[in-house]
């Protein structure tokens, strides 16, 4: 019982997030400003259909319908108007609508309207810079999207759609403001979510505890009575 509780609780806090936000090219390219594109991730072992899933912003100003199937450990490329907006890579999905450039809050929508993963940039981008046409890359896909510190600009020119994001890590302005001056970083990401775990994980044991004392206190009425 106790191994059980245990495991369940590790798995809850420490789950593989489902499909995710990779990277964003909200400033376009050097060929044009219009040419942006969006990639999405799938990180699990398994695939994920996508039918009536939708990447939108929260004021709907941009609404992008997805459909098929997205493979294990595999990207998923969104180019808007054509398919000329990256010359070599063939789209995945062609959508209509622009990101504007002061910043947006993406959702990433299933069938049934639930977020799946979500980057609110409403007050400005993260990353990605518009003067190298850079894009804005997602550095851990287990971590939430609103973090700022879990995106950085690309050291790739023009970004790298439909494989692994640079390593090199860029930290902007933005980013660097986020953080506190003592020093002591607080963010839901590292903090939050191990002190749940740590204290689901003391509940579950103490629980065990509490089960282990009444079983031995029915014993021992057991074998009075006898």
């Amino acid at each position: 019982m106790e191994k059980v509780l245990i495991i369940f609780l590790l798995f809850f806090a420490f789950r593989v997030q489902a499909v995710v936000i990779n990277e964003i090219a909200w400033m376009g390219t050097e060929a044009s400003y219009n040419d942006e594109w969006i990639e999405l991730y799938n990180p699990l072992e398994s695939p994920v259909l996508l039918n009536g899933w939708t990447l939108e912003t929260k004021d709907q100003g941009l609404m992008i319908n997805l459909k098929g199937t997205i493979s294990p450990k595999s990207y998923l490329l969104l180019e808007r108007t054509d398919d000329t907006t990256l010359l070599d890579i063939t789209a995945d999905i062609i959508y209509k609508g622009g990101l504007n450039n002061q910043g947006e809050h993406l959702l990433l929508l299933n069938n049934n309207r639930k977020t799946i993963d979500e980057v609110d940039c409403s007050l400005g981008w993260f990353a990605g810079r518009n003067e190298t046409k850079k894009s804005m890359e997602r550095i851990d896909t287990g971590l939430r999207g609103s973090d700022p510190l879990n995106w950085k600009t690309s050291s790739e020119k023009e970004g790298t759609p439909r494989i692994q994001n640079s390593e090199e890590k860029e930290i902007s302005e933005k980013q660097i403001a986020s953080i506190p001056q003592d020093g002591n970083y607080s963010s839901f990401s590292f903090v939050l979510i191990p002190g749940i775990a740590l204290s689901l994980f003391s509940s579950a044991l103490a629980m065990s505890f509490l089960l282990k004392v009444k079983q031995k206190k029915n014993s021992i009425k057991d074998n009075t009575k006898i």
